[in-house]
C-alpha cells in the first residue's frame, strides 16, 4: 500500500494514512526490550517470567488508549481521545482489514528555581489496533482531530475497488 494523507474537512494539517508504521515500532520494539531486560535485571533472584516482563514494559512505554469501531450503513467509524496530540504526530494505516493507529508526541516544560533552571521532557507513545467488520475503500477515508483532543476515522465501505483488506 503506498502512503496516503488523509486531509482533515479544514484547514487543519493532515494525517496521514500510509504503511510506515513498521519504521516507528522497530524503535519502540527495542525501547520495550530494553526496558523489559532492565526489568529482569532488577528482579535478580527473585520470580518473575520473561512475559510478565514484557508486558509491564510494553505498558511503561505506550500510553493506553480506547479504540471505538462502529460499522455504520455506508461507513465504519473508528474514534479514539488523543488529548496532547496533534495531527503530525498521529498515523493511520488500514492494512489486511486491520485498523492501526499510532502517534508519539514529546512534551517538554522548563521552570525556575531560584537561579537553576530545571528542564523536563517526556515521549509519549500510543498504538491500538481493532479488526475491521468489512472491506472499506481507503481512497475515500479521511480524518479528523477535533480541538478536544477526538479523532474520527471514517472509512467508507468498500464497493469492490482499493480495499483495506488485502
Amino acid at each position: 500500500m503506498t502512503d496516503k494523507v488523509i486531509r482533515q474537512k479544514d484547514d487543519h494539517p493532515p494525517i496521514l494514512l500510509g504503511s510506515r508504521l513498521s519504521q516507528a515500532f522497530e524503535h519502540l520494539e527495542e525501547m520495550i526490550r530494553e526496558r523489559a531486560y532492565q526489568i529482569f535485571l532488577d528482579r535478580d533472584s527473585a520470580p518473575g517470567d520473561s512475559m510478565a516482563d514484557w508486558l509491564q514494559a510494553q505498558s511503561e512505554v505506550f500510553k493506553p488508549i480506547e479504540l471505538a469501531i462502529k460499522e455504520q450503513k455506508h461507513s465504519v467509524v473508528a474514534e479514539c481521545d488523543l488529548k496532547g496530540f496533534s495531527p503530525e504526530e498521529i498515523e493511520v494505516e488500514v492494512q489486511n482489514g486491520v485498523l492501526k493507529v499510532f502517534g508519539s508526541h514529546r512534551e517538554s516544560s522548563t521552570r525556575k528555581k531560584g537561579k537553576a533552571t530545571e528542564s523536563r521532557s517526556e515521549n509519549l507513545y500510543f498504538f491500538q489496533s481493532a479488526q475491521l467488520p468489512v472491506d472499506v475503500d481507503l481512497e475515500e477515508s479521511h480524518a479528523k482531530l477535533f480541538k478536544n483532543g477526538k479523532l474520527k476515522v471514517t472509512l467508507p465501505k468498500s464497493s469492490g475497488k482499493t480495499s483495506g483488506k488485502k
